[in-house]
């Protein structure tokens, strides 16, 4: 079963296990590889049979192999960055706009929603707010600069269906990532 293209087993992915069965053999398709959606989607394989008869007789068939994507890539921010926040801009101003990619192969296992951490290191939570859909910050509060100069906000990244990771207990894929505000003057 070699071919020339990792679609075609150019790297040995499958191979043929033969079983005997009521006085029949017949082969068995298997795995040597993990199989990675992202990597390749589907396995064109060319089987080929031969008997060991005085006649010799030969057979190829074709054997496609389609993949399923599953949840197994977390979502992961692009940028670590620090933004500014303007002192006495009105609540509801935009700050900044996060993004994070999912590197899984299908909807909804690459779809990513932000949240903002609810925990007692994120010192920003009760003063931004994000946009679940575009990741966009903005703020909940009017800034006085002399009150805090700087905000630590975390922020997590989430993607839309139930993990194929181990010990995920079917919860979406996440990850978390900080972004450090400064108050400025007008």
């Amino acid at each position: 079963m070699p071919g020339s293209t990792a679609q075609t087993n150019k790297f040995h992915t499958f191979y043929l296990q033969q079983r005997p069965d009521n006085g029949f053999t017949w082969a068995d398709i298997k795995v040597n590889h993990p199989l990675d959606y992202e990597t390749v989607k589907e396995y064109n394989l060319t089987v080929r049979v031969e008997n060991n008869g005085a006649q010799q007789l030969a057979s190829e068939a074709t054997v496609y192999i389609q993949l399923e994507d599953v949840n197994d890539e977390i979502p992961l921010f692009t940028e670590r960055e620090q933004e500014t926040v303007l002192e006495g801009e009105p609540i509801g101003t935009k700050v900044t706009q996060v993004n994070a990619i999912d590197k899984d192969g299908t909807f909804p296992n690459n779809q990513v929603y932000y949240f903002i951490v609810d925990s007692p290191r994120n010192e920003g939570k009760d003063f931004f707010e994000i946009n679940k859909e575009t990741g966009e910050v903005f703020t909940k509060v009017v800034f006085d600069r002399e009150k805090q100069g700087a905000y630590a906000l975390e922020i997590e990244a989430r993607d839309g269906a139930p993990s194929a990771r181990p010990n995920s207990d079917n919860e979406p894929n996440s990850g978390e990532y900080f972004i450090h505000l400064k108050v400025k003057f007008l």
